[in-house]
């Protein structure tokens, strides 16, 4: 066999080894990133749906939090008012005044007058009794509804915080996987132009005329295949590096991302000090003059509810708050109900887990949406007691 036939012989199996050791395993390593990317951006996609479920779910068991603290609120007034009621009656009777339930009874004109007044009031205290008691049934049945309602909400927390992990975890697996792709596809790169460089040595082998020009090319062609390989090796390392360094960057960024996200509300600093109160007030207050209807999740004209009432107020002005109590609760210092002043906001339930939130208009009163089946209106706080006050910082 020829010494050129011979170097031919050994460039062709340089060749395959540079297609098989970095151009295939290139193109498949590529490969599965890409698969593995969008099998993440699937699992974002699904997750997001559950984000967004669990939001709904949220709010609604909020919403019916708020429906049972207002009829606590309103049992307690009756009950409270018919048991003075009941007191003034025992009164009355012990101390025998005039029109007194004594001197109703003493002043019967027969004995069967006096049966029949003593059967009447009998009939009325037993009534009265028992319209107490059955409104004190009421309020432990809506007390016990709104325990399983709190238990409700408190689980549903948890899970949307742990779905809101979940989209953060996702959101760092993707960058990982698109900086893994950005340096394949620079290795695929650098494959392909060795491939080139490896081919056009074949054929320069081939068409050598000396063993001198043979060996050169065959030397070129092994260079290839060479740094290529090297290359290869080189950048998977690379890759390792910066998908680390990555993610251990972004992954707070992530964190605030993702929670942007399930809140869907843009959480740009929101700032008090430049915002006219009154102005804010005012517009609040015209707010009760359009019939606007509750809607949940809505922060418009055709419809809000309590949090999209006062994003929706405050946006006017400039301040971007976001659709949710409890993410409002972050832009605010808080402050008792009595130190309120009027643009502060108000809130009903813990710290934290507030679930209704409303706008101070001063003199004892509020804007708010107060639930479904109602519109826009001017609250009290005497007729319904908000749980702590809130100042825009």
């Amino acid at each position: 066999m020829s010494v050129e036939h011979n170097l031919i012989s050994k460039t062709v199996l340089v060749v395959a080894s540079l297609v098989t050791v970095v151009g295939l395993g290139t193109h498949a390593s590529a490969s599965d990133t890409a698969t593995q990317i969008s099998d993440v951006n699937q699992k974002i996609s699904d997750t997001q749906k559950l984000v967004d479920d669990s939001q709904k779910k949220l709010s609604k068991l909020q919403d019916q939090q708020y429906s049972d603290s207002v009829e606590i609120s309103s049992l307690t007034k009756n009950i409270n008012a018919r048991k003075s009621h009941l007191a003034e009656q025992a009164r009355s009777a012990q101390q025998n005044d005039t029109g007194s339930l004594i001197e109703f009874l003493t002043d019967s004109k027969s004995f069967s007058d006096a049966i029949d007044r003593v059967a009447t009031v009998a009939t009325m205290v037993q009534a009265n009794n028992q319209t107490l008691q059955d409104q004190k049934n009421d309020q432990a049945k809506v007390a016990a509804d709104k325990k399983q309602v709190d238990e409700s909400v408190a689980a549903q927390k948890k899970t949307s915080e742990k779905l809101r992990n979940d989209m953060a975890d996702l959101a760092v697996q993707k960058i990982q996987l698109k900086v893994k792709k950005a340096n394949e596809d620079a290795t695929k790169k650098q494959a392909e132009e060795a491939l080139a460089a490896a081919q056009k040595a074949a054929a320069a082998v081939k068409a050598a005329k000396s063993n001198t020009e043979a060996n050169n090319a065959l030397a070129t062609a092994t260079k290839a295949v060479s740094t290529a390989s090297t290359d290869n090796n080189s950048n998977t390392t690379a890759t390792s590096t910066n998908t680390n360094n990555t993610a251990s960057n972004n992954s707070a960024t992530v964190t605030q991302t993702a929670y942007t996200t399930t809140n869907s509300a843009t959480t740009t600093s929101a700032s008090n000090s430049s915002v006219d109160t009154s102005s804010v007030v005012a517009a609040a207050v015209s707010l009760t003059k359009l019939n606007i209807p509750y809607v949940w999740g809505g922060q418009s004209l055709s419809g809000m509810d309590c949090s999209g009432l006062t994003a929706y107020v405050y946006a006017k002005f400039g301040v971007s708050l976001p659709h949710n109590t409890v993410s409002q609760e972050g832009y605010v210092t808080y402050e008792s109900v009595s130190q309120a002043q009027p643009g502060d906001l108000l809130f009903w339930g813990g710290k934290g887990s507030s679930y209704h939130v409303a706008i101070y208009i001063g003199n004892g009163q509020y804007v708010h949406a107060p639930t479904t089946g109602q519109v826009v209106r001017i609250g009290t706080i005497s007729g319904y007691t908000p749980s702590f006050a809130g100042r825009l910082k």
